[in-house]
C-alpha cells in the first residue's frame, strides 16, 4: 500500500493524472481524473494505491491511527503542471476566436449575474476574489470546466459562462 497526502485541488488534479498514466483506477473501473474526492477531506487528504492498483481516500487522520506503520508521503503539485493548464484554457480560447465564438460579454443573467450567487449582499465572484490566492488558476479552472462540458450538459450556456471568465480573467490581469 502507498498513501499519498494532497492539501489543495491542484495537488489531488496533479496526483490522478500521474496515477492514471501509471494504470490506477477507482473501484477497478474508473479512470482517477473521471473522479474528484478532494472535496471530502480537502486538505486532509489522503489517496491510498491499495492492491492491484486500486484507488481508495482516506482521511490523513484515519491513515495515521490505522495504517501508522506506513509513510503518507505529501504530494505537491509540479508547478510547470499548473502552467500547462493555463496554456491549455489560453488554447482553447484562442481556438474558439479561430472558429468564430464571440468573445463579447453577452447580457444573459443566468451567465453573467445570477441571482443565486448574491444573496447574502455579496456577490460570490467578489468574495472567491478577495479570498482566493492564486484567482487565475481557479478562473482557468472554471474556464476548462464549462469548455470540456459544453456538449455533454448545458450547451451554449456553459460555453458563455466559460466566455464569461475569460473575460473576466482578462479584466483581472489588465486590472495590475
Amino acid at each position: 500500500m502507498k498513501l499519498y497526502h494532497v492539501e489543495t485541488q491542484e495537488d489531488y488534479d496533479a496526483l490522478m493524472i500521474e496515477l492514471e498514466k501509471k494504470g490506477c483506477l477507482w473501484n477497478v473501473e474508473e479512470k482517477p481524473t473521471k473522479c474528484n474526492c478532494w472535496h471530502m477531506f480537502k486538505e486532509d487528504t489522503v489517496i491510498a494505491i491499495e492492491h492491484a492498483s486500486t484507488l481508495c481516500v482516506r482521511p490523513k487522520s484515519h491513515c495515521e491511527r490505522v495504517h501508522f506503520d506506513i509513510p503518507i508521503e505529501k504530494y505537491k503539485a509540479n508547478q510547470d503542471e499548473v502552467v500547462k493548464l493555463h496554456d491549455a484554457a489560453a488554447n482553447i480560447m484562442k481556438t474558439f476566436s479561430a472558429v468564430g465564438v464571440s468573445m463579447k460579454n453577452q447580457n444573459n443573467d443566468n451567465v453573467n449575474n445570477p441571482s443565486h450567487y448574491t444573496s447574502g449582499g455579496i456577490e460570490t465572484l467578489d468574495y472567491i476574489k478577495a479570498k482566493v490566492k492564486d484567482y487565475p488558476s481557479y478562473v482557468a479552472g472554471n474556464i476548462l470546466k464549462y469548455v470540456s462540458r459544453y456538449e455533454h450538459k448545458n450547451g451554449i450556456e456553459d460555453l458563455k459562462k466559460a466566455q464569461f471568465y475569460l473575460n473576466d480573467l482578462i479584466e483581472w490581469m489588465e486590472s495590475d
